[in-house]
């Protein structure tokens, strides 16, 4: 019927299929895992900024074990924060799992964890 309002389903196609763990809501972020910390950030990124380039898996455990272990139990609430308050942007660029980088703590994950009060 011409001028009738239609709907267009916002549904990937039949052969892609989306996959994103989700382990990080067993437990307080404050208590994450690398593991845990990885799967929340991959999640939040896609969610926010759409499917990213897949990086070499290695690569990315990688950098959230080395992140964890410079950020212990600041490093779930350090992404939460960038993700939850910030809405994936920080300092008006998204937020990928390169912020995560040590070379990214001075202007990432240390003015964040201040902020928090750690």
């Amino acid at each position: 019927m011409p001028g009738a309002p239609y709907e267009v389903a916002q549904t990937p196609p039949a052969h892609v299929r989306i996959t994103m763990a989700a382990t990080d809501l067993l437990d307080a972020p404050a208590d994450w895992s690398w593991e845990q910390l990885r799967d929340y950030v991959m999640r939040a990124v896609a969610e926010r900024h759409g499917p990213q380039p897949r990086h070499e898996s290695a690569k990315v455990n990688s950098i959230f074990k080395s992140f964890a272990s410079r950020w212990a139990r600041q490093a779930g609430p350090i992404a939460r924060f960038a993700f939850e308050q910030q809405d994936g942007f920080w300092r008006s660029a998204p937020v990928d799992i390169r912020r995560f980088t040590k070379g990214n703590d001075d202007y990432f994950a240390r003015p964040i964890a201040e902020r928090l009060g750690a």
